[in-house]
């Protein structure tokens, strides 16, 4: 089973294309742009005391990122070394045979349910569509194969929410199903709280959320994250996990970020009107379909020529790297992802990718 490729190497990128290495701005990662939250610069120089020091077996620190800022029960958190670590454990820890996956998607569900000895099938979402989300009743027809179904909301690459009472009818209609939902991006929603199954109330037996602080906190060095679900399920769970993943430093750090209201307000307002003004931008330009996004990142698709390197290689060149969408099933046809980043990195791209469009359209 081959690895499967990532955003954040553009060294990668320039070696394919034969191109000499030089800086560029990484569009091809999602993470905020703001950069760390202020509470975490400061205190970063302190943490070197944490180095010498066992963290908890268990990630207590980020456990308690969860009660205080979530209201979460102890019970209902199992901490990880980001959520991947997490989607990694669930496969084998419930001993998952058959697995529908919403795709095209981040690709280590896949090969996380494939090394837990699961079988896999898409429930494809469509590009003419836009990539909407799919109705209950397709999801039905889906579920009745299936005794687990892996979900992005909002989902990377498309951006596609599914309603939060869709999911919750499906979970209470196939109580034999395991719902495997994946929030890594949810923070980055103008209002996560209408879309978010992070409360208590929504927990069900056969419900586990995957939830991410690398993206929205910007520390995917650090790997943070957890597994939200009903205690009885986590209990089942929690005997397959390693002990001492979290480390000491991502522990004192996690501890730091349930008081940060005034850097998350300030993220979804800088996205949301970001996020606007490119969409206006970038709608009718030859050459670029761009489609809806919610959160923090676009999907679009090159169709100015028909190799989608015709792009990269310009793009890399202004000093510009995004994410080649080509390895995910169903966007082989020139797809590519960028983030939001910051007004001004927004306006060179957007400067950069017109030129070269205009140029690629005569």
């Amino acid at each position: 089973m081959s690895m499967n490729l990532h955003g954040g190497h553009p060294g990668q990128t320039f070696e394919r294309l034969g191109l000499p290495p030089r800086p560029v701005t990484d569009f091809s990662v999602n993470v905020n742009p703001l950069g760390p939250p202020w509470s975490v610069r400061k205190a970063w120089p302190g943490l070197i005391s944490e180095v010498s020091r066992y963290p908890t077996l268990d990630g207590d620190g980020v456990r308690a990122f969860y009660r205080k800022r979530f209201n979460l029960p102890g019970e209902c958190v199992l901490p990880g070394n980001g959520s991947t670590e997490l989607i990694y454990l669930v496969p084998r820890a419930l001993k998952i045979k058959r697995a529908g996956i919403m795709q095209p998607c981040f690709q280590e569900y896949e090969r996380a349910l494939r090394l837990g000895g699961a079988e896999v099938f898409s429930v494809p979402l469509s590009a003419p569509d836009l990539f909407k989300p799919l109705p209950v009743e397709t999801w039905e027809n889906h579920l009745v194969q299936a005794d687990a179904v892996c979900i992005g909301n909002p989902n990377n690459p498309t951006s596609t929410i599914t309603p939060r009472k869709d999911l919750l009818e499906l979970v209470s209609r196939h109580p034999d199903v395991i719902f495997l939902v994946d929030e890594a991006f949810v923070q980055f929603l103008d209002h996560p709280g209408n879309v978010s199954l992070l409360h208590r109330r929504y927990l069900r037996p056969n419900l586990l959320v995957f939830h991410s602080l690398t993206k929205f906190y910007c520390l995917p060095g650090l790997r943070l994250g957890a597994l939200i679900g009903h205690p009885d399920t986590l209990a089942g769970i929690r005997p397959f996990k390693e002990p001492w993943t979290v480390n000491s430093a991502a522990e004192a750090v996690a501890g730091l970020l349930a008081a940060s209201r005034k850097y998350e307000r300030y993220t979804r307002e800088l996205i949301a009107y970001q996020r606007q003004k490119i969409a206006a931008a970038l709608a009718d330009v030859p050459g670029i379909k761009l489609f809806p996004s919610a959160t923090d990142f676009f999907l679009a698709q090159w169709t100015a020529t028909h190799d989608l390197d015709g792009l990269l290689r310009p793009l890399l060149m202004e000093g510009v790297h995004v994410r080649d969408c080509r390895n995910f099933a169903g966007l082989e046809n020139n797809f590519f992802r960028f983030a939001v980043r910051t007004p001004a990195e927004n306006k060179r791209f957007q400067r950069a990718l017109m030129h070269i469009a205009s140029y690629a359209n005569g």
